[in-house]
């Protein structure tokens, strides 16, 4: 017999499931609202479909329908995957019908074929980029300080977005970031962040409802500013001051700046992965391939460059024309 779940179960089940992480196991609200975003598209294409059975076939059927329809990418399948994979074991745990014997572990990972080494904006593209930021309006000069530390610290734009002011430690000049799955970590406000950080605080007093929110950038209508809006805005900018060495210019092409960068600079590895709250060295190792400017630099640089300079502009050569016969 073919294990399966009744779409009944599959929808009934949810908000019980979402309630427990989020309510009794504290998970974090960002995780538990993914994960129920997730369990909806999964439950949309299941009714779309009209499949009353929920089958393990009807789940690979599901996530080819991710690739092919919807154009997802691996990331994205396997982050749903795990939000399907995670709720069936709690169907089982609870003793649903079908759950027990579904052979949820075997579900594969999707995988994406490799793309090469990641490219980053240059050094003076990243300037003519926060360049072009008007920093005479109270909106611009925010947005120009955004910005500035998504390149400056390596932040992720949702990490940037969430800094709260009591995050900042003005006395020892420390700034706590609330990172991926969790994992907290401490940055460095060097002296140019500080003085465009107390320089924002003053701008950000004339804002609507300021000295009611926490949250260190705000929006003209008085709410933490929302990573989209920080995106969209991102965006203009790109679309003025391009063209650019990469095709695709967004808020974490600041983040992989600083990082290509720190590298070329000969950073120790090991500390770029702390600063950049990464999980896995292998995260941080795909930024190890050096730049076209980095290998020119290198190969100009080599001893090979003197010989032949030397042999090229040895004197008294006498060229020796050989004629046809």
């Amino acid at each position: 017999m073919i294990a399966a779940i009744s779409l009944t179960d599959f929808d009934h089940f949810r908000e019980d499931y979402r309630n427990l992480r989020l309510g009794i196991f504290n998970h974090q609200p960002s995780g538990v609202k993914g994960n129920k975003y997730d369990l909806n598209l999964f439950s949309n294409y299941f009714h779309e479909h009209n499949i009353q059975a929920i089958t393990g076939v009807e789940i690979l059927n599901s996530l080819a329908w991710l690739r092919e329809d919807r154009g997802n990418h691996a990331g994205a399948i396997n982050r749903k995957e795990a939000s399907i994979r995670s709720y069936f074991r709690y169907l089982r745990f609870v003793q649903i019908e079908g759950a027990d014997s579904f052979p949820i572990e075997s579900m594969p990972r999707a995988r994406e074929p490799y793309t090469g080494p990641v490219k980053a904006l240059e050094p003076d593209e990243v300037s003519r980029l926060l360049g072009s930021i008007d920093k005479n309006s109270i909106l611009g000069f925010r947005d120009f300080f955004l910005y500035s530390m998504l390149y400056r610290l390596g932040l992720r734009i949702g990490e940037a977005i969430s800094i709260n002011i009591k995050d900042i430690d003005f006395e020892k000049q420390i700034l706590n970031i609330q990172g991926k799955g969790r994992r907290e970590r401490k940055l460095p406000l060097l002296p140019d962040l500080m003085d465009i950080l107390e320089k924002w605080l003053i701008y950000r007093t004339k804002l609507y409802d300021a000295n009611q929110l926490d949250a260190l950038f705000i929006s003209k209508k008085g709410n933490r500013l929302s990573v989209r809006t920080a995106q969209d805005n991102f965006q203009k900018i790109v679309t003025k001051a391009g063209p650019f060495s990469i095709e695709k210019v967004t808020p974490h092409s600041m983040r992989h700046a600083f990082a290509t960068h720190a590298i070329e600079g000969e950073q120790d590895i090991f500390v770029l992965k702390a600063i950049l709250g990464h999980a896995s060295i292998k995260s941080t190792e795909i930024y190890l391939h050096p730049s076209m400017r980095v290998l020119r630099k290198a190969v100009n640089n080599h001893i090979a460059s003197e010989i032949l300079a030397d042999l090229i502009t040895a004197k008294n050569v006498v060229l020796r024309v050989h004629q046809r016969t």
